[in-house]
């Protein structure tokens, strides 16, 4: 068996198949949407998390292309194999932030298939119409209903955010575009759009009244993404060589892929999925780092958070209800739903009286990537904190505590005069931000049947509950830790609490004092 080669940025399934990359088969879930009885789909998921892929698995599967589907589920799944006339309309790779580009990118899409049918291009027409005639012509020319995959509907939108007249716009032409689907229903064997979240006044949603949105149904969880048992199967090989360059055992390198890229749950039924893009990318590059993050968080999602002033810091524990996940993006007060379609939460629990869901961040990877923006954010210098961060890593490894708050006292007094808020949220933040970019597991404003303490660090061998005070006192910071009892939620943990107390001066802009004791019940 030679070397497992891995897809990485790979979008198309049947040269994947060709060339004898890895492929964690996905085709009983196609298999399921195109027999099940439903015609047209959506599924929402994060960016670099299979869509693309699954697209082009759709498109080949529809067009009979059994050769490519050897030895996978499908292929004993189905019998019939009829060649369907397929539609992809690939929206995922353009950059829409000119009404031009869309014009330049529709126009591409339709020509494409006009060319196929032999239409000839009438610029008088609209896309809506273009797309009505390309249905038309490929029904008529093939005998067969039309199939047509939409991957990344909503990326003009998205792309649109910051401009409430080009949104108009750009909704209006894309409203229009996708009219057909709707109103041709006849002519459609199966439809199916990917994307990251909904649009309001979107034809797609307000008039396709038999979309079946899969995004949070239990069942599809895994349609994208990878589960452990899919490692297990499919990726093995990739993890021992892991280990064998890492010096460690393979379950103890997948404790590390765990905590780095697992953590995802798209429904209620908390089907742990992996982030598949960083997942590959480490195969590929025999790194265990940040992949997804790092490509880029999306300006759009930076514009949301910043328009409705909603607190990085502030990620876990969450309680949303189920129609806060069909907040329209554009409309949203608070985008908690964006953060959880765009792989920024996650559900992290689920209460089925009360249909209340609690969120969180997935895993490190994301943690340590929102913990960078938040220093964005908030303004405060990136440079040379590798000391800092070496000084965490002593300290999580079970160094001396006084170290790493000699290196904290001194991070803080790095930071210019003219960035620093006078009040102990600004230091809570940035303290949170800090620990949250070193892919500690540490929660900002953690409830407590008696309150909310200021930060709560899960370090492997201790928990270490923070309360922070600016301009007063380390006593007084004790006293509170003491009062509220916020230890009393660890109880059962198995870990030991402690309590640490600190508090910043109003004149240095810096720790002036702190404490640290064992909690009394530990």
């Amino acid at each position: 068996m030679g070397t497992p080669r891995y897809p990485v940025g790979m979008q198309d399934f049947a040269r994947l198949r060709e060339t004898g990359m890895t492929y964690v088969d996905k085709t009983e879930f196609i298999y399921r949407m195109a027999n099940e009885g439903g015609e047209a789909y959506f599924l929402s998921r994060p960016r670099r998390f299979g869509k693309s892929l699954l697209v082009s698995t759709m498109r080949y599967y529809f067009e009979g292309r059994r050769d490519l589907f050897e030895g996978l589920a499908v292929d004993t799944l189905e019998t019939k194999w009829t060649c369907h006339p397929v539609l992809l309309l690939d929206l995922s790779r353009g950059k829409f932030e000119t009404l031009q580009h869309l014009h330049d990118v529709l126009g591409e899409q339709c020509r494409k298939y006009e060319a196929q049918y032999d239409l000839p291009v009438d610029p008088q027409l609209s896309y809506g119409a273009r797309l009505g005639r390309i249905i038309d012509r490929a029904a008529e020319a093939t005998g067969e209903r039309v199939v047509v995959l939409i991957d990344e509907y909503d990326a003009p939108m998205l792309d649109s955010l910051d401009d409430d007249t080009r949104l108009r716009q750009v909704r209006a032409i894309m409203r229009d575009f996708y009219s057909p689907l709707k109103a041709m229903a006849d002519k459609l064997r199966f439809v199916f759009l990917t994307g990251i979240t909904k649009f309001s006044q979107m034809s797609i949603f307000s008039e396709l009244n038999n979309l079946n949105n899969i995004s949070m149904v239990p069942g599809w969880d895994a349609i994208c993404g990878i589960t452990e048992d899919e490692i297990r199967r499919h990726m093995w090989r990739g993890v021992e060589d892991l280990a064998r360059l890492n010096g460690c055992s393979p379950e103890q390198m997948m404790d590390r892929l765990r905590e780095r890229y697992d953590g995802y749950h798209f429904s209620r039924a908390m089907v742990d999925i992996y982030n598949p893009f960083s997942l590959v990318k480490t195969f590929q590059n025999k790194e265990v780092i940040n992949h997804w993050f790092d490509t880029g968080t999306p300006t759009w999602l930076l514009g949301v958070m910043e328009k409705v002033n909603f607190e990085l810091n502030n990620l876990e524990g969450i309680v949303a209800e189920n129609e806060s996940f069909n907040a329209p993006a554009e409309r949203a007060a608070n985008p908690v739903a964006v953060l959880f379609q765009s792989g920024y939460l996650t559900i992290k629990g689920y209460d089925a009286e009360a249909d209340l869901y609690t969120l969180g961040v997935p895993n490190r990877e994301v943690r340590e990537g929102l913990g960078k923006a938040l220093i964005q954010y908030i303004n405060v210098p990136l440079d040379n904190r590798s000391w800092l961060r070496e000084g965490f890593f002593a300290f999580r490894r079970g160094g001396d505590i006084s170290d790493f708050m000699e290196l904290l006292k001194d991070f803080y007094a790095s930071i210019p005069y003219d960035i620093s808020n006078d009040n102990e949220r600004h230091y809570q933040a940035i303290l949170y931000a800090v620990l949250a970019s070193f892919g500690a597991d540490v929660t900002c404003e953690d409830r407590t049947s008696r309150g909310r303490a200021d930060l709560v660090l899960r370090l492997p061998d201790a928990i270490y509950i923070i309360e922070l005070k600016y301009g007063r006192s380390v006593a007084d910071a004790m006293e509170q830790l003491h009062r509220k009892d916020y230890a009393a939620k660890y109880a059962h943990d198995g870990r030991p609490v402690r309590l640490l107390g600190i508090n910043l001066s109003t004149e240095t802009r810096t720790i002036d004092g702190w404490q640290l004791e064992a909690n009394r019940n530990s």
